[in-house]
């Protein structure tokens, strides 16, 4: 690969070196093969783009490109298609910060009224997010929430349920609700779980939950000794309680079955069994939680690092509660898709997703 070369990096994806002219004729094979789903030959190129070449030149750059992996022949004679070293390549080409997608009217509409029909909670937003990611783009939608240890406390309840058990009722500034019955080594007056609750509030109240757990142990309430070993008793448990929890945040995906029924052609044949979709939904999970602290859009082209996913792209980027990024939406697809349309509407979502959650948050 001789003179000047190009070498796109974008979206987590940094390409191999091409020649100028080969990565344009690579872009065109890429873009040909998402839009109409068939080998790419050069004969087809020169009648569809205006690319200064002739086809014996076009022909040439393919069979280069397929020497170097961008590109394989499923039929002698039949045209190329793209592998996924061509779209990882393609991927990297595309602008740096795609803008998000202007839905015409009838989209904005449609996903105004899935939001609005809704219980407006967070568990809700995020089931209804994940199915409009699908419907938007046919491909799998996916979000993941916010871990619990992220959450803000806003209120904190201790209630007496009985000899030896006590509920715990963690308010956050979301609107989400945990309760958690906690067992005791005894009876804790009722006075005293007030007066914990009382300390607890004063000092976690707009702090989040890693935060209480990190200094729960570390505190001495003030007051009579007795009430001070029952603080400590239950610092013990809900401390315990914290670290059982951590990390286990809600995760959402919608629309697998659309994958088959959409592209069930050439670019699923290798995961054409939908169960087998299913079973790689925890590795889905691990691959959204890795992009939580990322601010752009991620993607992943799988096959390489996770034979199971083989044609599969992964597309996924954060979301934010007032400044602080607590979760990630997006979708999985073939590699055969839109990218540019995908993130565009990756990008619309999770903008309105870091609206609402702002505004649960105040």
């Amino acid at each position: 690969m001789a003179g000047k070369q190009e070498k796109p990096e974008a979206y987590g994806i940094e390409a191999e070196d091409l020649s100028p002219r080969q990565a344009d004729i690579l872009r065109l094979v890429v873009d040909t093969y998402i839009e109409g789903g068939q080998p790419v030959s050069s004969l087809g190129l020169v009648d569809r783009y205006d690319v200064g070449l002739s086809s014996a030149s076009i022909r040439h750059i393919l069979s280069d490109l397929e020497k170097y992996g961008y590109l394989y022949g499923p039929h002698r004679s039949s045209g190329r298609v793209p592998t996924e070293k061509a779209y990882r390549f393609y991927v990297a080409s595309l602008p740096g910060r795609l803008p998000p997608a202007n839905f015409a009217e009838e989209k904005q509409r449609f996903i105004q009224k899935e939001y609005l029909r809704r219980e407006f909670s967070i568990r809700e937003i995020l089931e209804v997010t994940s199915n409009i990611l699908s419907a938007l783009t046919n491909f799998a939608g996916v979000i993941i929430g916010p871990a619990p240890e992220r959450a803000v406390l806003k209120h904190i309840e201790l209630i007496d349920m009985g000899q030896d058990e006590v509920l715990v009722v963690i308010a956050t500034r979301s609107g989400t609700v945990y309760t958690k019955t906690l067992f005791v080594e005894e009876r804790i007056p009722r006075d005293y779980l007030l007066q914990i609750s009382r300390f607890l509030n004063e000092k976690f109240k707009g702090h989040d939950l890693d935060e209480v757990h990190r200094h729960l142990l570390g505190l001495e309430i003030p007051g009579e000794r007795e009430l001070s070993g029952y603080y400590q008793m239950l610092s013990r448990i809900l401390n315990a309680h914290f670290e059982s929890v951590k990390g286990k945040e809600e995760f959402f995906i919608s629309g697998l079955d659309r994958l088959i029924d959409q592209y069930g052609s050439v670019d699923l044949e290798k995961i054409r069994d939908l169960g087998k979709l299913y079973e790689a939904k925890d590795m889905f999970h691990g691959i959204f939680k890795q992009t939580v602290e990322l601010d752009d859009v991620m993607v992943r082209i799988e096959g390489d690092q996770e034979p199971r996913l083989a044609g599969l792209s992964v597309l996924a980027g954060s979301y934010k509660m007032g400044e602080k990024t607590i979760g990630a939406m997006g979708i999985v697809g073939p590699n055969r898709m839109n990218y540019v349309d995908a993130i565009r509407t990756i990008e619309y979502l999770r903008i309105l997703i870091s609206g609402l959650m702002t505004r649960m948050s105040n």
